[in-house]
Order: C-alpha cells, then sequence, then structure tokens
C-alpha cells in the first residue's frame, strides 16, 4: 500500500514539474542544467497555492489522457485503415491549395521590455534582469535566462533562481513610445502590416520586393550618424552598444568634393533587394532608431515566419525558402512545443501519444482525426505539411481588444473598483485611437487560488469610451463581489476586453432604427448607462432584468401621471419644465410610472404610419411595412395634389395651432383609461376650427406623442414631429428672443418649421 502510494506521489510530482518544470524550447535557454532548475521551482512552490492549483489542472490534463487513451483501444484496424484513407485524400486537396507566392516577415524584439530598461539604464547591461513583479514577470534578459528565469515565472521564484536578480516594474508607456518608433519603419515596407502587441509584428513584402527591383541605389543606401560618433561611443563602453543613430530625417547630402563623397559613401550601408536584403535593412534600421536588436523570420506563411524567427534569436533572422522541399525539411525535427498554439497541455496529450515532433503528427495523422476534434485534428495535418495562412488581419477586422494586469493580492472593493477603471481607461484610450467600438465587455478575474473566471454582458449600444466601458465592467465586477459576500472578493489579476466590433458598413449607418424606438428595453436589451449612479441603479443582472419601457413608452407614462393629477393648464407647465430638464433627472422622475405601465403595455408593435398592428418583430419586416404605408399615403396625396395645395396653408396653421397640446394629451395608454382619452380626441375635434376629416385608415399618429394628426400631408406630419423631438431647443431658443409667453406654441412651430426645412 506504502509502495502504491509513493508511485503516485511521484507520478502527481512528475505531471506537475511537467505543467512548471523549465521550458528550454525558448531562445537563449537551451543547454541549462534542467534537472537542477526543476528542483528549485520544486522546492520553492510546494504547499503554495499556485502549486496546489497546477496539481489540479495536471489531474484534470491526466483524466483527459486516460479518457483517450481508452478510445485509441477501441480503435479497431478497419477503422483505422478507413481514416487513413480520407486523410490521404485531404492531404492531396490540402497540397494543392499549398501558396508558395507569398513572402511573409515576423519581426520580434529580442527581450523587447528587458531591453528599453537596460538601454535607459546601462548599468543593467551586464545583470541578469526581469520585468515585472514578485507575483509575475513579464520577460527576462538573455543573461537572466541563462538561470532559467523567463517570462511568465513568478517572481518569487525566479529569485530562487537566480537570487541577484533584478526585477524592474513595468513602464508601459515607455514601451508604448518605442512601439511605435518600430512600427513607423515597418509601415514603409507594409502599410498594411499586422501588429502582435508592442514588440512583434507580421509583414506582406511581396509588393514591396517587386516595387525595390527597380529602386536605384541611392534609394537603398542608409547613413551612419557620424555627428554622434563620439557621443556613441562613449554610451556603447557605458551599455554595450555600438551601433550609431541612423540620420532619419536629415540624411546627408553628397558634397561635390572627391573627399566628402569619399567619406559619405564609407557612412553610408546599401542593401539588396531579395527578401534577406530587406529584412536586414529592417533590423538595421530599427536598431540605428531604437538602439534596440530584433529578430526576423522570412516564410511562405504566418505560421512558418513566427517559428523561423526564434530560429536566431537573438539580433538574427532565418529565412524558409518557398518551396515545398525546404518546409518539409525545417518541419521535420522540429519539437511540437515550438510551434504557435501547442501548449503543455496539447503537449503532453500527443507526447502520450508518442509524438514529439512535427514529422511524427504526420505520420499520427490518421490516429489524430479518430481521437481529437475535427478542427484540432485538421490544425494538426496543417502544422505537419507547414501549410498556413497569408492574409494579415487589419485592424478592423479585429475580434476583440483586451488589457489586463497582475499584481500582489487585492481584496478591497474600493481598490477593486479603482483598477477596473484604470483598466478602462487604458482599454478605451486604445479603441478609440484605433477607432474601435463593440457591444460586448467582458471582465476576467484570477482569484489567489490561480482560478480564473470571465463575465461578459452585450449591450445594444456600442461602447468605447472610459466611461461607457466601466459601468459595464463595474456591474460585472460587483457581481462577483455580490456573489461571495460577506467574504472578500481577493483577486490577483483582472482584465477588461472589448469585442463584438462594428463593422465599417455599421459604422456608417450605426443609428436609432424604428425598432429600437417601438420595442421595449426588455426585448432588446439595452443598458442605459448613467454616469454617477451606483452599481445597481445603473444595472440590473442578466437573470434578474425587470421590464423597462422604451423611450416613447416612458413620455406616455410621465404625461398620464401628470394627466393624473394635474388639470390640463397644470400640465403644460409641468411638461414645459420637463423639457428644461436633463435626460438622467427625466428617467429618475418615470422610472416608477414605466415599470406599472410596462404591465398594460401591449407587446404587438403598432405602425406609426397606419396605425395598424404588427405582429411580426423582425426588423426588416417593420421597416419594409412603413415603406409601403408610407408610399402608399404619398401616391394618396399626389392624385390629389390640387386639393392638398389648396388645404396647406390651412393644415399648417392648423398644424401650429394644436401641435403643443397634442403632444401633451396623447391618446390612450391602458384600458383602464381609454374613455378618459377618448373624451379628450373628441374634444379637440369639436374645438378645433379645421375642416379636414380623417378617417381611421388614414390617420398619421406621431410616434414620439402619440396623438392621431389630423392631415395626410407629410409635409404637416413632419413639422409636427420635428416639434416633439426639439422642444427643448426651441425652449431655448425661444427665451434667448424673449417671446412672451402666451405665444410659446405659436413661437415654437415656426422655429421648427425654420430649422426642419
Amino acid at each position: 500500500m506504502d509502495d502504491t502510494e509513493k508511485v503516485g506521489n511521484s507520478s502527481c510530482s512528475d505531471g506537475v514539474l511537467l505543467r512548471m518544470g523549465l521550458n528550454d524550447n525558448k531562445a537563449g535557454m537551451q543547454g541549462l542544467d534542467k534537472e537542477k532548475i526543476n528542483k528549485i521551482i520544486m522546492e520553492a512552490t510546494k504547499g503554495s497555492r499556485f502549486y496546489e492549483n497546477e496539481l489540479k489542472k495536471d489531474q484534470q490534463v491526466n483524466q483527459r489522457i486516460e479518457k483517450m487513451m481508452q478510445l485509441k483501444e477501441k480503435i479497431t484496424t478497419q477503422q483505422l485503415l478507413k481514416a487513413q484513407l480520407q486523410v490521404d485524400k485531404l492531404v492531396i486537396e490540402l497540397e494543392q491549395s499549398r501558396n508558395l507566392s507569398s513572402t511573409i516577415v515576423h519581426i520580434d524584439m529580442d527581450a523587447f521590455y528587458a531591453a528599453v530598461e537596460m538601454r535607459d539604464c546601462p548599468e543593467l547591461k551586464e545583470k541578469p534582469v526581469a520585468v515585472g513583479s514578485m507575483s509575475m514577470l513579464s520577460t527576462s534578459n538573455y543573461h537572466a535566462r541563462r538561470f532559467g528565469v523567463r517570462a511568465a515565472m513568478p517572481g518569487f521564484i525566479a529569485k530562487k533562481l537566480c537570487p541577484h536578480l533584478t526585477i524592474v516594474p513595468l513602464n508601459f508607456e515607455k514601451y508604448g513610445k518605442v512601439s511605435k518608433e518600430v512600427r513607423e519603419i515597418l509601415t514603409e515596407y507594409d502599410p498594411n502590416f499586422m501588429p502582435m502587441g508592442l514588440d512583434e509584428a507580421y509583414l506582406n513584402i511581396t509588393e514591396h520586393l517587386e516595387e525595390r527591383v527597380r529602386w536605384p541605389e541611392d534609394k537603398r543606401r542608409f547613413f551612419f550618424n557620424t555627428k554622434n560618433d563620439t557621443n556613441m561611443s562613449a554610451k556603447s563602453n557605458e551599455g554595450g552598444y555600438s551601433s550609431p543613430v541612423l540620420f532619419e530625417d536629415n540624411t546627408p547630402l553628397m558634397g561635390n568634393h572627391p573627399k566628402q563623397r569619399d567619406q559619405s559613401v564609407e557612412n553610408s550601408v546599401i542593401f539588396g533587394t531579395s527578401a534577406e536584403e530587406v529584412v536586414k535593412e529592417i533590423r538595421f534600421r530599427i536598431e540605428q532608431k531604437t538602439q534596440l536588436t530584433a529578430s526576423a523570420g522570412i516564410a511562405p506563411n504566418v505560421m512558418l515566419a513566427k517559428m523561423c524567427s526564434d530560429r536566431n534569436k537573438p539580433n538574427g533572422q532565418c529565412r524558409i525558402s518557398p518551396e515545398r522541399r525546404a518546409v518539409l525539411d525545417f518541419l521535420r525535427d522540429l519539437p511540437i512545443r515550438k510551434v504557435p498554439g501547442i501548449g503543455k497541455v496539447t503537449e503532453k496529450m500527443l507526447k502520450a501519444l508518442g509524438i514529439v515532433t512535427c514529422s511524427e503528427l504526420y505520420q499520427q495523422r490518421a490516429l489524430l482525426s479518430l481521437l481529437f476534434s475535427e478542427a484540432s485534428w485538421r490544425n494538426f495535418l496543417d502544422i505537419s505539411l507547414g501549410l498556413g495562412s497569408t492574409h494579415l488581419e487589419k485592424d478592423g477586422e479585429r475580434k476583440s481588444m483586451s488589457i489586463e494586469r497582475t499584481f500582489s493580492e487585492i481584496n478591497t472593493a474600493e481598490d477593486q473598483y479603482s483598477l477596473c477603471r484604470e483598466l478602462c481607461r487604458d482599454l478605451a484610450q486604445v479603441l478609440q485611437k484605433e477607432g474601435l467600438k463593440g457591444k460586448t465587455v467582458t471582465l476576467k478575474l484570477k482569484n489567489v487560488n490561480f482560478e480564473v473566471k470571465t463575465r461578459a454582458s452585450t449591450v445594444l449600444s456600442s461602447v468605447s469610451t472610459e466611461e461607457e466601458i466601466f459601468y459595464v465592467a463595474k456591474d460585472l465586477l460587483g457581481t462577483e463581489i455580490d456573489n461571495i459576500a460577506p467574504h472578500p472578493l481577493r483577486i490577483r489579476l483582472m482584465g477588461v476586453r472589448v469585442s463584438g466590433f462594428l463593422s465599417e458598413e455599421e459604422k456608417k449607418y450605426h443609428q436609432k432604427s424604428i425598432m429600437s424606438f417601438l420595442k421595449s428595453e426588455k426585448e432588446i436589451g439595452f443598458l442605459r448607462l448613467q454616469p454617477g449612479k451606483s452599481n445597481e441603479e445603473c444595472f440590473t443582472k442578466n437573470s434578474e432584468t425587470s421590464p423597462r419601457g422604451s423611450f416613447f413608452d416612458k413620455k406616455r407614462a410621465a404625461r398620464q401621471l401628470s394627466r393624473e393629477n394635474l388639470s390640463p393648464s397644470e400640465t403644460v407647465g409641468k411638461q414645459l419644465f420637463h423639457d428644461r430638464k436633463s435626460s438622467a433627472d427625466f428617467v429618475k422622475e418615470t422610472k416608477n410610472v414605466t415599470e406599472l405601465q410596462n404591465s398594460n403595455m401591449s407587446k404587438i408593435i403598432t405602425c406609426p404610419v397606419c396605425f395598424e398592428e404588427q405582429s411580426s418583430n423582425n426588423l426588416e419586416e417593420l421597416n419594409r411595412h412603413i415603406d409601403d404605408s408610407c408610399t402608399e399615403k404619398f401616391s394618396q396625396v399626389i392624385s390629389d395634389k390640387s386639393h392638398r395645395e389648396k388645404q396647406l396653408s390651412n393644415l399648417s396653421d392648423i398644424a401650429r395651432n394644436v401641435c403643443m397640446k397634442q403632444c401633451l394629451f396623447p391618446k390612450r395608454i391602458s384600458k383602464d383609461n381609454e374613455d378618459h382619452f377618448e373624451k379628450t380626441e373628441h374634444a379637440e375635434e369639436t374645438s378645433s376650427c379645421c375642416s379636414f376629416e380623417a378617417t381611421e385608415d388614414s390617420v398619421l399618429v406621431c410616434p414620439v406623442c402619440n396623438s392621431k394628426q389630423k392631415t395626410t400631408s407629410l409635409v404637416s406630419f413632419n413639422r409636427h414631429v420635428d416639434v416633439c423631438l426639439n422642444k427643448g431647443l426651441i425652449k431655448e431658443l425661444t427665451e434667448k428672443k424673449d417671446f412672451p409667453s402666451k405665444t410659446y406654441n405659436m413661437e415654437n412651430s415656426n422655429t421648427v418649421g425654420e430649422y426642419a426645412h
């Protein structure tokens, strides 16, 4: 029994070691004493929350492997042969689609964050340096990597491996400035290059190579900055940088004097027209401008270029020729962990099947098709054949954008909300810079037990500003805090992501639709963001969403409340008072009435033109119906043009006389007060001097005030709607002109006519 327990414990330790131990596939980490480093890592972490979490994850992976091996045992020889034929047929199709015509370059800055810190603080140049915190490291220089210190390693473990390690805090503002300088160079070779974070980018230089062949030597010549040779020499002695700064803007002109011309030629470099020469030129210019080195990979597709750039790091480059045989030779002995997208979990599962290299991935293609999902095994097949994308995603095609921070434990709500706002602020700046707006906000949290949770919320209106993102993220954070109350939420990582970006077409036509006015907010899931409100006031949890009325529902409900409590004259004054209030105050005052009214409101949408009830909630069908109704009304008006022109002035006068009155006295809202509104409408009809008689099937109803319009003229109808929508502005303009209050209604109508038409 004791022996069995020892074997079990040993197996667990080995599994955790694979997860937490040294991964020597990273550049600069070859040839290390792996056993010694792993022993230190285990001693530093055993018994910690981090260790327990890794142990839990490893057990989950082991369960997946066990199920996979059980499935493998059930596979018959006949099934394997059938799968082999199917996969080989697919291989033939994939080979026919192989594209070797593009030249893709992957630029990867060497130990970027650490290199920037060493450049700005030369005394760190010969010391082991890491950037991050005791909780987590973002990167390490090559001196630190010789001790086993690498990115994504907790700082306290790194200190055990290298006691004299210098940990420098992150400074994203500084790194962003340097990254911008690098991107300014890259955009000259591919305006549509694809950045991957601050320190990586993909370029398609195919078109540049075609143009470059016709370039004269002077266009491919770059000069050294001889003016700063002395300064650079002193700096290189202190910091180890020997490359002078390139003249970016002030390229020296060669004079007529032979000696001056010779000196200029000696201080210049001419690059060739091949892909290798282009990449050398890019790396040279980056180093001259930033004093930082970059590595590069050149290949026919994105995946190969990424793997290629790691081959000769640091400060080197590698190219895979655009030939099928060259691609397969490169992949033959390449470890699967070197492939982008294959992490430690997938690596362990493949190793359980005896797959370690990319060539073995191809050899076991039939078995993989029976054990993994279609998406997974087809991805493995693409990898083994060296197939990848040649299309670089532009910013407009980006699926999401996020930002996250790792830190020591935060367990107070105040600090958590403060950090959340800070993340939203940083993310909003990037979104607005890129011109992106999204509809889904996701909050990511990692607690002190290293358990990760993500919560997302989708809103109707796209968000991009700090306030808009924060009020959604704040609600998600508040939900997590409430879920474990009265215990505090203890976290060590927080991230905010915005996704569901609007396309260029959606941005162009992004405006409120008819459906957004007519449907209740419960149906469209709209979240009204109100700065200054508490978490509970601003948001309603998805599982507890209460019905809320639309814009017009609230208008009607507010007028109904006024009608029940005030006389007609008092109602007019009350409405004008509301017009001067902010939208936030108005929503607050009508909230209770809206909730009451929603219980009585019909869910059937009513067409604002023909006043017929529409049972469909489909936006396209509703728009089509309204277009048909408007066309029909317009045709009727055209056929009776002479009669319409004769009554046009009368109709305009009528609209001006009764417009504000109609806005304040709508038709029925619920069955309970139906009789009251019918009396009101009848009184308005009898008291009016209008001779126009409207039939039920030709009545136009204002979608703002919900009152019937005694006209078939779209011009008059539009004027009335303008008045309703611009009452606040009209009031402001009339006050500035000191119009008498008793002529307020008439002046309002005239003013709107001037601005709207």
